[in-house]
């Protein structure tokens, strides 16, 4: 009783999360989009059939233990796998380690908010924006990988940085250790790294200008933290073991055959849902994920057309906003770091901004380097950045007795809450009328 008094608001966003997250979660049949892949390379994996993946396998491993572990429990039906496929198997199955993941992200973020401003204001409105964004909901509700990397990546993050602040070897091997699983999933993966990277030159660079600090980081080993950048890669190397067993397959042939479909087979004729990188934070192309339609016939004989229909997308409000936060905050973090070279001082908020912006950009700006088709959906790291940059913005906002501060605050959050509610069905694939779905497709290029 005691914890629940006093964690009290994180345990309601994380129990609003895990209801978003598992309410009818197996209602949609399946597969939905790409769950024709992952979960089928599971079902490869339990019945000893070969398949040819391009992306790294630790996704597909996890949800051979999702399956595996369902089959399991004592109220389910047993899956023959030697039959079975991706249509014959319940798609809560593979789809329940992603709502998980998920629900864990929200308080991953949470603490990592925590970890670098250490207000609990600050930290319950990044769970709060997590909690409520369409994009990372919809990836934790199906059968897919994203969410997977997007949480490793951040929990990499958490640990680094209270590893590098307590100077604990530890604490820095884990971080190593999952940063390596964030890559072992996907490639995307490697943007946590890059951001760990650019945040340790920065330290560097500001410790080599000798300017002084009032809190921790000045105490880190910046040598130590120097094996979150190797330890990775040999991860990623172990994880392949059982897969290159499994297809009797070689890592040269492999990565051969992937870097040949990433960077090599671009698409003569690119993805219907696909998009340029530079369009995401705008939300021109969401990607639509499942389509279904009915007919109600009434008493009196008129008709309804009632849609079903999962779109990968966004929550409006809260991705306009945290790209104008991000972009204020550019220019704030150009100030602060003039001021502290001014003062020959370094003061805690220089490594909150400096840390947000470099996360953001490295998971962003890499993106317009890519040949193939890409996809709203992999703006989700970069996001949860931006998300952080206005949860910052709006903390700031608290801290100022200010009358017209309560509206700057509170006006934001109220349309972050309206626009998820609106929203919602198409995230959570619920029936609604044909008019219900149009009016909620504000532009030609959402359809």
């Amino acid at each position: 009783m005691v914890l629940i008094r006093t964690h009290w608001p994180i345990l309601l966003i994380l129990v609003m999360g895990s209801i978003l997250r598992f309410y009818n979660l197996g209602l949609i049949p399946g597969p939905v989009f790409d769950e024709v892949f992952y979960p089928a390379f599971a079902l490869n994996y339990l019945k000893g059939e070969t398949f040819l993946s391009v992306h790294p396998p630790l996704g597909s491993y996890l949800f051979t233990l999702s399956v595996y572990f369902y089959e399991l429990l004592p109220w389910t039906d047993n899956i023959n796998f030697s039959l079975a496929n991706v249509e014959s198997i319940d798609p809560i199955s593979y789809r329940w380690i992603s709502a998980v993941s998920g629900v864990s992200l929200i308080f991953v973020g949470y603490k990592l908010a925590l970890e670098l401003l250490s207000r609990n204001g600050f930290a319950l409105l990044v769970a709060l924006f997590l909690a409520l964004d369409g994009s990372l909901l919809v990836d934790s509700r199906l059968g897919l990988i994203n969410i997977f990397f997007t949480l490793f990546g951040f929990m990499a993050i958490l640990f680094f940085i209270k590893g590098l602040k307590g100077n604990s070897m530890g604490l820095l091997f884990l971080s190593g250790l999952l940063l390596g699983s964030a890559i072992s999933i996907k490639w995307n993966g490697l943007g946590f790294w890059l951001t760990l990277l650019v945040f340790m030159l920065l330290l560097f660079a500001l410790n080599k200008i000798s300017l002084h600090s009032e809190e921790n980081y000045k105490n880190s080993n910046l040598k130590q933290a120097s094996l979150v950048f190797v330890l990775p890669f040999l991860v990623y190397l172990v994880f392949w073991l059982p897969d290159l067993s499994h297809n009797g397959n070689t890592l040269i042939d492999q990565h051969s055959q992937m870097i040949a479909y990433h960077f090599d087979e671009t698409d003569q004729k690119p993805h219907p849902y696909s998009s340029p990188w530079y369009t995401w934070p705008m939300m021109i192309r969401p990607i639509a994920y499942f389509f279904d339609s009915g007919t109600i016939i009434h008493l009196d004989g008129t008709s309804t057309e009632i849609f079903t229909a999962i779109h990968l997308l966004p929550n409006p409000a809260l991705n306009f906003l945290s790209l104008v936060a991000v972009i204020l905050l550019t220019f704030k973090w150009i100030e602060v770091i003039s001021k502290s070279v001014s003062r020959k001082k370094v003061m805690e908020e220089t490594y909150l901004i400096s840390f947000i912006l470099i996360g953001f950009y490295s998971n962003f700006i890499p993106w317009a380097a890519a040949s193939r088709s890409t996809f709203i959906y992999h703006y989700q790291p970069a996001a949860c950045f931006s998300f952080m940059a206005l949860a910052f913005l709006l903390y700031r906002l608290t801290t100022k007795n200010k009358r017209e501060n309560y509206f700057l605050y509170y006006a934001p959050l109220i349309f972050i809450l309206i626009s998820a509610v609106y929203w919602l069905p198409l995230q959570l694939g619920l029936e609604i009328t044909s008019e219900s779905f149009y009016s909620r497709m504000w532009f030609d290029t959402w359809i």
